[in-house]
């Protein structure tokens, strides 16, 4: 079967954005993702900004506080973090927590930039990708790597 449509079949037809998850206590945080699960939602959205949880280790404290549902990053920012650091930290949820991350990509706001300018962010995706796949990873992996075969990409 192909992987997005296995995927889509996972989360199913609707799930949760929840932006007030990043400025939210953990805690708290937790105990909704943890209550959206129990609402059988199968996939719980967050984001990233400058200004909000880091959005690996944002995932990881829901992921642990769940045991079913799928977390997805919409998106993580490519300007946050090098290539190398988003591989290692998207291998380490999908083994850690199997079928249950999607890494979504893209080059979010001009904000999110961190200097690093946002004239070209088709070019700039496409370059991160390109990294990505050229990053070595040591660490055991995924035994379904929805990291890399579930990819999302946002512009």
């Amino acid at each position: 079967m192909n992987p997005a449509r296995e995927l889509a079949d996972r989360i199913g037809p609707v799930g949760i954005w929840l932006a007030a998850l990043a400025e939210a206590p953990a805690v708290i945080g937790m105990a909704a993702a943890a209550e959206i699960e129990e609402l059988g939602y199968g996939a719980l959205w967050i984001g990233e900004s400058p200004a909000h949880k880091e959005i690996f280790t944002h995932s990881a404290l829901l992921l642990g506080a769940t045991s079913h549902i799928t977390v997805a990053t919409g998106i993580a920012t490519i300007w946050a973090r090098d290539a190398a650091a988003t591989n290692a930290a998207a291998q380490t949820l999908g083994e850690a927590h199997p079928g249950r991350f999607v890494l979504g990509l893209g080059a979010s706001h001009a904000e999110a930039g961190r200097g690093q300018g946002h004239d070209r962010p088709l070019t700039a995706v496409r370059d991160y990708l390109d990294a990505l796949d050229r990053t070595p990873y040591r660490g055991p992996r995924p035994t379904k790597p929805e990291c890399t075969d579930s990819l999302m990409l946002s512009l």
